[in-house]
């Protein structure tokens, strides 16, 4: 299939999300932490190059913004950590890399150190090129939300740490929804009459995004996931009812029936700070595109957890954000620096400082809840993690293809081409075929 653009890659992102003080405190905090990491490594570090020298290899896809600040900064404090090594980073296009890696990885010539998307781990762990990180000194599962542990596992095994996370939630205008005395919505039945309420003029209630790629999926997931629904029958009435409801907001003008092209960012953005959308479904990383048009968090808008159809349920959203993973290649030298350079972004304040600037969240809940402290807008996204779901869970490497099927249902029922009974059936016929890979 065509690569998705997948909801949590964004670039372009200034840094941000916490205090400055908090930054440069952390960086005296790195080197001490790499220092110590470099202690354990595998010895001198003769062998893989010339003169003493190391050089091992690194891959992702953060081309811009603040999550290309943020690699930067950690390879040279890596590299100051471990005198006589060289972090040769290659950045590449979001759209290349997946493709980029399974070549690599069916030549055995993966980098040392690889970023994927969390769906893509289980598709390349498949391949048997990336290496296990369970026998790796130091590795440990504990202290992590749930689904971010989930992402990585594949066959009983763990591939990868998580660089961060992130999920969705409403994000609504304050004005807009004070001027028509009217709450921010917590079930299906207020979201439906809040975004019907504030649709006029240029004004639609809500935005969301329908696009033909794993972003319409992703937003459409803590609708049925919330209501029990499991990716193995979408023809339950989870599945219905969610779809559904979609479908009615745009048939009853709430919605733009441009949210078939609008994309999570920069799109969605651009309808809600120019007031066109009084309501959208969004995650953090949208946070500078707000801060660059002037909206403060609590002031001009504020965040709700997804709405769910009956009050009080639990909301269960999909897990987004990237992970580090070990290439099966490589001296034993250079695996093992690799090693510390994987290990070494999951102390407390390499995480706080990463994901500050990427504008996502820790994956640990103590990390989390220090993390809160500087920036309280992440605080309903930090809730809905220790619920969230990693996508991977019920068809590992196949998940793209079930998301497949769930966004070009999702695309049909919207243009009315098929209702949704006749589009999610369609689906689930094409789902039914596909294998699940064990994760």
């Amino acid at each position: 299939m065509q690569t998705a653009k997948w909801p949590y890659q964004r670039e372009g992102r200034p840094g941000g999300g916490v205090s400055r003080r908090w930054r440069f405190m952390a960086i005296g905090a790195v080197v001490a932490a790499l220092a110590a990491a470099g202690c354990s490594s595998s010895g001198s570090s003769s062998g893989s190059g010339s003169g003493g020298k190391t050089t091992i290899t690194e891959l992702d896809y953060f081309t811009t913004g603040g999550s290309n600040t943020a690699v930067n900064w950690y390879n040279q404090q890596f590299e100051k950590a471990h005198p006589g090594v060289t972090v040769k980073r290659e950045v590449v296009p979001f759209a290349n890399l997946i493709t980029k890696v399974l070549q690599e990885a069916s030549a055995g010539d993966l980098p040392n150190v690889v970023m994927l998307d969390n769906p893509n781990v289980p598709q390349v762990a498949a391949s048997g090129q990336l290496k296990p990180l369970n026998s790796e000194p130091g590795f440990t599962t504990s202290g992590y939300v749930p689904g971010a542990i989930s992402e990585c596992t594949y066959q009983g095994k763990q591939y990868c740490y998580p660089i961060g996370t992130n999920t969705i939630g409403i994000f609504y205008n304050k004005a807009m929804l004070a001027a028509a005395h009217l709450s921010p919505p917590t079930t299906w039945a207020q979201l439906q009459s809040d975004a019907k309420a504030l649709t006029k003029g240029n004004t639609y209630g809500i935005a969301f995004d329908a696009t033909a790629d794993e972003q319409s999926t992703w937003q459409l997931e803590p609708f049925f996931w919330s209501q029990g629904g499991n990716l193995d029958d979408v023809s339950t009435p989870a599945f219905q009812n969610s779809l559904q409801l979609w479908v009615n907001m745009v048939k009853d003008g709430s919605a733009s029936k441009s949210v078939l092209q609008w994309g999570q960012s920069p799109d969605l953005v651009q309808q809600f700070v120019n007031k066109t959308a009084a309501m959208i479904e969004d995650g953090p990383w949208i946070f500078p595109n707000l801060n660059a048009a002037g909206w403060k968090y609590n002031q001009q808008y504020g965040i709700v957890p997804i709405p769910t159809k009956t009050a009080g349920s639990t909301v269960v959203t999909p897990l987004g954000g990237e992970t580090w993973n070990l290439g099966n290649s490589g001296s034993a030298q250079q695996q093992s620096l690799a090693w510390d350079w994987i290990n070494g972004t999951q102390t407390s304040a390499t995480m706080q400082h990463f994901t500050s600037l990427m504008y996502y969240l820790p994956t640990k809940p103590s990390v989390i809840a220090e993390y809160l402290k500087g920036g309280p807008q992440y605080t309903v996204f930090a809730k809905e993690t220790e619920t969230s779901r990693s996508r991977t869970a019920e068809y590992g490497a196949n998940y793209p293809k079930v998301s497949q099927a769930m966004w070009t249902a999702i695309q049909s029922a919207i243009t009315g081409t098929s209702s949704v009974s006749s589009a999610l059936s369609q689906a689930q016929s094409t789902i039914s075929g596909i294998s699940k890979v064990s994760g």
